[in-house]
């Protein structure tokens, strides 16, 4: 949805509040759907000098299998997200701080689609401590052990382990 952002830009120290279910459902990610309910976005806009203030909200519940055992994890979040809009970059502004909006309308669903993607944790584990899956046969270490696994040491590295 894009939204209109003229009254902002043309007048200072206005402000408007958008609340918006957006729905990411068809996004995947590493070939699972994580998005298990729509995104709950607010989006607070305040203008000011020629610009305009983005606080954005978002909440939303992933659901992931775990990295090392594949159990599913489903999380709820509530990150928060700030950005200052302009209808163009001056000479020596940094694009990274900025956003660009020169026909001053604002695809709220893809901000925060990309937001949320970049924000989301490097490893999805049901707990920190998740000792994973016996690569023989497969069986949750969480659950206990299996017994038939007995790690291979390399005939190299053997004097290492006799220092222990």
């Amino acid at each position: 949805m894009a939204m209109d952002l003229r009254k902002l830009f043309q007048s200072d120290g206005a402000e408007e509040t958008v609340c918006q279910e957006l729905d990411f459902s068809g996004v995947e990610l590493g070939g699972v759907k994580p998005f298990c309910a729509p995104v709950e976005a607010k989006a607070r806009l305040k203008s000011f000098a020629g610009s305009v203030e983005l606080e954005l909200e978002a909440r939303f519940t992933l659901a992931m299998p775990c990295d090392r055992c594949a159990a599913e994890v489903v999380r709820e979040y509530r990150k928060e997200f700030f950005h200052v809009l302009v209808r163009e970059l001056e000479n020596g502004e940094d694009a990274d701080e900025l956003i660009p909006v020169p026909e001053e309308e604002l695809d709220l669903e893809r901000l925060v689609l990309e937001d949320v993607l970049l924000d989301m944790p490097g490893q999805f584990l049901c707990r920190e401590d998740c000792k994973g899956l016996c690569p023989r046969c497969g069986k949750n270490w969480n659950e206990g052990p299996c017994g038939c696994y007995e790690p291979e040491v390399d005939p190299r590295l053997e004097v290492l382990r006799q220092l222990l």
